[in-house]
């Protein structure tokens, strides 16, 4: 039997791998990894950081296998592992490479700054590196939950309950993080047009 078409339940497979069977854990893997992956790309924006970070967090999970009681469901234990992972890493390297941003506070998807097409190649290439000098500069005002919060919300387009879940928090509570991490962005990129406005435009005669 492939590993694609296994019909075994996640908790059959913890079992059997807990039995021995060295195919169940290969299983689970095939099955959650681009899940683990995709949730750790969206906060670490790099995918081979994140690749690595995908592959320590199945080997965290094997080696804490006996430990799962089954409180959540494995995807969720799994993302929270990647999420801590990825969190560690982020304090270790300050990692901040945000290309674009999402900023509606009530959960619509808004692209910001947007260079317009009609700009030449060079101009929209220097827009787009003074953008992502400006939303690093932004992205130091978040705090570490405020930053993993808005980046799953919003790279990941986890929903609130989802990231409630996997962070261990209420909805209320990250709905709270979410609305000051768009807030303190949203205020630092308008000081930002504002001040390139004032550059770029003719002063009035």
């Amino acid at each position: 039997m492939s590993q694609t078409n296994d019909r075994r339940s996640d908790q059959e497979l913890i079992d059997n791998t807990l039995a021995g069977d060295a195919n169940a854990f290969a299983v689970i893997v095939d099955r959650h990894q681009r899940k683990v992956f995709r949730v750790t790309l969206a906060i670490v924006r790099d995918e081979s950081e994140a690749d690595g970070i995908t592959q320590d967090t199945f080997v965290q999970a094997y080696m804490s296998l006996g430990r799962f009681e089954g409180r959540a469901e494995l995807q969720t234990w799994l993302t929270r592992i990647a999420i801590n992972r990825s969190r560690d890493f982020l304090r270790r390297r300050r990692f901040l490479s945000l290309l674009t941003l999402h900023t509606d506070e009530d959960g619509t998807t808004e692209t910001m700054l947007e260079p317009v097409d009609e700009r030449p190649d060079a101009e929209r290439q220097l827009l787009s590196a003074q953008l992502r000098v400006a939303i690093r500069r932004a992205e130091r005002q978040l705090s570490p939950q405020q930053k993993v919060i808005f980046r799953l919300r919003h790279y990941e387009n986890l929903s609130l309950e989802d990231i409630a879940a996997h962070l261990g928090l209420q909805s209320g509570t990250v709905r709270a993080h979410l609305f000051r991490a768009v807030h303190k962005i949203r205020r630092e990129l308008a000081g930002w047009r504002s001040a390139r406005r004032m550059k770029h435009e003719p002063a009035l005669q």
